[in-house]
């Protein structure tokens, strides 16, 4: 008894210091306020590409390996399951992935080396349910390489970065389309909202190819090279068409383009200290942007190994001509390769290329 009362002293003498000790979750500083970063983990590839969301049901794909990644995610955009799904064969490239209008909760896909576009049913109901084939389509000749796809009414509208071709097709009637020659490489196609032309930027040759679907008429214009280089990602957005600059293998320029209906091109410059030198991949605007007035941007280091990865969210005036605000969030993983962006509700959710991650900022 004389040897355990001592013990039993010593033990109740740590519990009170234990108990004097507080713990209390500490934002990091690089975060806004009310934001959380999460980076799941996707089944390993050389190349994750683009996302798109299905009810709850996040699709990723991975061109490396021909893969489709269905994520399960909950309200704070954190994976629940993960499954990955063969397309074709593993040389196929899966590449692009677009929602149907026309057919609810389908998705169209792009196979770059296999030269189709294929409309599959992701079957969302259980992330482990194969997807389904719906409609197959080959891209005619001498067209080649799918990359972007959108659907517009009964057209497809499909970059061809191998032969640097702008595609139309109608999807109920194949041989109804028209292909536009551009230049080094087209990447992505947006229409205007007011003036109804189509545009594609061209990366490798830092122009941008304008298309009137009515009269097949092409016009390339030309970037500012005193605002940067490598035009990229592009969306149609308030009043016209919104794209991203990326700039040279060695430094990016914080730069962002609009183009009016008239095709001026009005330049936004980022000040803040990271995103003044951003190589700006992918945009997207919010969800909410009607009334909010906020832009995502995708900082990359996918072909500057020096440039950050990160997140940065742009508000614009009720006009849409002047930056308010920036803020930006740095990717844990660096030299990821950052590459497109998804905004919904309460998250933003970005692909890693090069880390097979897919990142989610919940913002409740």
């Amino acid at each position: 008894m004389m040897i355990l009362i001592p013990c039993l002293i010593a033990l109740l003498f740590i519990h009170s210091i234990v108990a004097k000790v507080t713990i209390k979750p500490v934002r990091s500083p690089g975060l806004p306020p009310n934001q959380f970063i999460v980076e799941n983990q996707l089944p390993l590839a050389n190349q994750t590409h683009e996302v798109v969301q299905v009810e709850d049901i996040i699709l990723v794909s991975q061109l490396s390996s021909s893969i489709l990644v269905k994520v399960q995610v909950d309200e704070y955009g954190v994976a629940q399951q993960v499954a990955g799904f063969q397309i074709a064969n593993p040389n196929s490239s899966l590449h692009g992935l677009a929602l149907s209008t026309k057919n609810p909760g389908m998705v169209w896909l792009t196979l770059e080396t296999d030269n189709k576009l294929v409309l599959i049913d992701p079957m969302v109901a259980s992330v482990k349910d194969a997807p389904k084939v719906i409609k197959e389509i080959n891209v005619p000749k001498p067209g080649n390489g799918p990359h972007y796809i959108g659907e517009y009414e009964t057209d497809l509208w499909v970059s061809l970065k191998e032969s640097y071709h702008v595609l139309r097709i109608n999807y109920e009637n194949p041989t109804d389309y028209n292909l536009y020659q551009g230049v080094e490489h087209p990447i992505f196609i947006a229409q205007h909202p007011i003036n109804k032309m189509f545009y594609s930027s061209e990366d490798d040759s830092s122009k941008i190819l304008k298309i009137n679907p009515k009269t097949g008429k092409t016009t390339q214009i030309d970037v500012d090279p005193s605002a940067g280089t490598i035009p990229v990602g592009m969306i149609s957005g308030p009043k016209g068409i919104w794209f991203t600059l990326l700039g040279s293998k060695t430094a990016g320029t914080g730069t962002f383009g609009f183009i009016d209906k008239n095709d001026k091109i009005v330049y936004h410059k980022l000040t803040s200290p990271l995103g003044k030198d951003a190589a700006l991949l992918h945009l997207n605007f919010d969800v909410a942007y009607k009334t909010n007035h906020k832009l995502y941007l995708l900082s990359s280091s996918i072909i500057n190994p020096n440039a950050l990865d990160m997140v940065i969210k742009v508000t614009f005036d009720k006009h849409w001509t002047t930056i308010k605000d920036e803020e930006v969030v740095v990717i844990p993983t660096q030299q990821c390769a950052a590459h497109r962006l998804l905004t919904t509700e309460f998250n933003v959710f970005a692909t890693e290329l090069s880390s097979s991650k897919l990142l989610t900022l919940f913002s409740p």
